[in-house]
């Protein structure tokens, strides 16, 4: 009896396990580049290796604001192919074989910079913006939650009894629905739609919502990839003001199987005027 109770104790326990282990993943960081002069190109670096899943990322990406895609010869360096396998990008040339244990990330971060440093010159790519409003990946207080709209004002006037005179922007990220039971539906490689919704309200002489608008981005999902969420990094003016458009720099999470993934995205996102 005590043996038999023992065998039922051992199943129960087994039951009552994941199928599927699931192990937290690493994500990419990323580090803003800066503008051209002008504000119409906007760059930045992604850069990381997630030993969960052996995604690897050093690339530069450039973003044209008349186009709201990459600019040509960008990304520039190494990214997860749809396998998840490292793919180069840009004319990046290295050893990909030395790239299937941990690399060094320090050497591969620096070649990528020098092999993609006469293309931002040819952009004049370098000049710093002024960033608005964001959530650090690395922050979990007060603010946690990836969902939550993010409201910023373009000027620094100091927050205080007196109303803001300046429009105030509301900006939320709307995804699209994710298919039926994505987990079991195994879905398509995708074109996945999101929604940079933002709203102009005034606080004086009353709070009142007086202008909308939206930009939509396409994000590329890999076959059998479900979205887990959006976090927007960085909102940032770009040189010359940002009286039409900001940058917005969000990292987009995915998940397949037993194992997390992200990469950063870019857009120029339109603001709405009276």
């Amino acid at each position: 009896m005590p043996r038999l109770l023992l065998c039922l104790a051992a199943l129960l326990t087994l039951a009552a396990a994941p199928l599927h282990a699931r192990e937290q993943s690493e994500a990419p960081d990323a580090a803003v580049i800066g503008f051209s002069p002008d504000g119409r190109y906007f760059a930045w670096e992604e850069y990381g290796w997630d030993i969960a899943s052996g995604a690897l990322s050093a690339a530069i990406h450039v973003v044209d604001r008349e186009t709201n895609r990459q600019a040509d010869g960008f990304p520039f360096g190494v990214v997860p192919g749809g396998d998840g396998s490292p793919t180069l990008l840009g004319g990046f040339e290295t050893d990909l074989d030395a790239l299937t244990d941990e690399p060094d990330m320090a050497a591969l971060r620096t070649a990528v910079r020098a092999g993609a440093e006469a293309k931002l010159s040819a952009l004049a790519v370098g000049v710093p913006g002024r960033r608005l409003a964001g959530v650090p990946l690395t922050q979990r207080s007060p603010l946690d939650k990836k969902t939550t709209p993010l409201v910023f004002v373009v000027h620094p006037t100091l927050p205080s009894a007196i109303p803001d005179q300046q429009l105030v922007y509301t900006l939320e990220a709307r995804p699209s629905r994710e298919p039926e039971d994505c987990v079991n539906a195994a879905p398509p490689a995708r074109e996945k739609s999101v929604e940079f919704d933002v709203i102009g309200s005034r606080t004086w002489p009353e709070l009142k919502d007086v202008a909308r608008a939206a930009t939509t981005y396409s994000w590329t999902m890999p076959a059998q990839d479900c979205a887990a969420g959006l976090w927007i990094a960085d909102i940032i003016a770009p040189p010359g003001g940002a009286d039409d458009a900001v940058a917005v720099l969000f990292l987009a999470a995915a998940w397949n199987s037993a194992v997390d993934s992200a990469a950063w995205h870019g857009l120029f996102v339109t603001l709405p005027d009276e």
